[in-house]
């Protein structure tokens, strides 16, 4: 279990996490409750890439030490960056999720050609996406963005604490520790540490 806040602005991008990950046993409970260690956490950062995850600690894992993703070009952004990600980006994820064995098995009752269990929150040239069980995405037209179990806790505070775009980095942070730190005080799944990575946008 996870809560995972995104913030994106107009000149940078930003991914603040908690460290909390808990097992759970057949009847849907914690049974277990571990803090991952920096350098495995929630937040891969690869190559270009900030890569969270929220839902198995799976996709964490092949985040973190066998996906390679595709580089875009050193300008790309807007619209042409929104097609790099669907035609480049999207394939290689699902890819290497279906070669490591990550993915829903086939079945009748599966509504998309192609699942798999986790949301990932993704940070390239300083622009925020967030794929999706069946490998679709969006961009939030806010610029705010929570996933995870503490996700709406996390969210709201984040809303009533961002009034503007135009924040500094060290606003960002202060905004999205004080919405991690609510989003743990009621969601027994999310717990500090906290991390924060930022990306500045392309020019």
């Amino acid at each position: 279990m996870t809560t995972i806040i995104g913030i994106q602005t107009d000149t940078f991008a930003m991914i603040c996490v908690d460290s909390r990950i808990s097992s759970m046993d057949s009847s849907g409970f914690a049974s277990h409750v571990s803090t991952l260690k920096e350098g495995s956490g929630k937040v891969a950062v690869n190559g270009k890439y900030l890569l969270g995850a929220a839902g198995d600690v799976r996709a964490i894992n092949i985040l973190h030490h066998v996906f390679q993703p595709p580089v875009p070009a050193v300008n790309l952004k807007g619209k042409k960056l929104d097609q790099f990600f669907t035609a480049k980006f999207i394939p290689a994820l699902r890819e290497c999720f279906e070669h490591e064995g990550y993915a829903i098995p086939d079945k009748e009752d599966k509504e998309h050609m192609a699942e798999q269990a986790s949301e990932i929150l993704v940070v390239i040239h300083g622009s925020i996406y967030v794929v999706d069980g069946d490998y679709s995405w969006a961009s939030d037209a806010s610029g705010l963005y929570a996933l995870g179990s503490g996700s709406s806790y996390a969210l709201g505070a984040l809303q009533a604490l961002t009034t503007t775009k135009k924040l500094t980095v060290p606003q960002a942070k202060k905004n999205a520790l004080k919405s991690l730190t609510i989003a743990a005080k009621f969601d027994p799944y999310t717990g500090f540490p906290f991390h924060c990575y930022v990306q500045e946008q392309v020019k």
